[in-house]
């Protein structure tokens, strides 16, 4: 009689267990190992559980992977509506770049008005720029000292030279005039002369004089030595 209950303590499978993992549910071949086949005959007892304990215990971990699941898909669809949103961003700016560089293809270069005055002023530029390069022009100012050597028409195309002291200076373009006065026989005597006139050969700065007028009228009424030079 022992030798019989010992076995059967030994075999016998409590019902908790037995109800979570029973071979029916959890798909497991109930075989017993060779040494065990002396307890063949003795009978076994068993409890069937019914599968809602068992699904109680596992569905909770598949409805948290299904809540994972709609989170990620949440995420997911926020992220692609910021993308949807910044890209029309994007596009109006290439738009409106694509439309400034358009207007300003279409837009001809605007050319500058030329006046009056700055036609007349670059026509003497020009003219003055075509006597210095046949005849270098000195600086001249009022007070210097010049020997002029020009021609007469009129005379044969002979080279006359004259020297005197610069009075006064009109500046007018290619038209700038100087005038010269000098003492001749006990009087004086004052020449104009136009400074890029093609009848003057050469002009010669013999001396400068420091004057603070720029007309000097006033050697009219002065001593003729003032006026006189060898």
């Amino acid at each position: 009689m022992a030798s019989t209950v010992l076995p059967q303590a030994m075999v016998s499978i409590p019902r908790a267990t037995s109800s979570i993992y029973s071979s029916n549910n959890l798909g497991i071949s109930t075989i017993f190992p060779s040494h065990l086949s002396s307890f063949k005959s003795i009978p076994i007892t068993r409890s069937r559980v019914s599968s809602t304990k068992l699904s109680s215990t596992i569905s909770p971990i598949i409805i948290s992977k299904g809540k994972r699941s709609v989170l990620v898909k949440s995420e997911s669809n926020s992220e692609e509506t910021e993308a949807k949103n910044e890209e029309p961003e994007v596009e109006v700016e290439e738009e409106s770049v694509a439309v400034a560089v358009a207007e300003a293809e279409v837009k001809p270069p605007r050319k500058p008005r030329v006046k009056l005055g700055d036609i007349m002023g670059i026509l003497n530029k020009r003219a003055i720029e075509a006597s210095n390069e046949v005849r270098p022009t000195p600086d001249l100012r009022p007070g210097d000292i010049l020997e002029i050597k020009f021609e007469v028409p009129e005379n044969r195309r002979r080279a006359s030279i004259y020297k005197g002291i610069v009075i006064s200076k009109q500046n007018a373009g290619i038209h700038t005039t100087i005038r010269i006065r000098r003492i001749i026989a006990g009087g004086g005597v004052e020449i104009v002369f136009p400074v890029y006139s093609p009848n003057i050969k050469e002009i010669k700065v013999v001396r400068h004089r420091k004057v603070r007028r720029a007309k000097l009228y006033y050697l009219r009424d002065k001593l003729p030595r003032l006026s006189t030079f060898k």
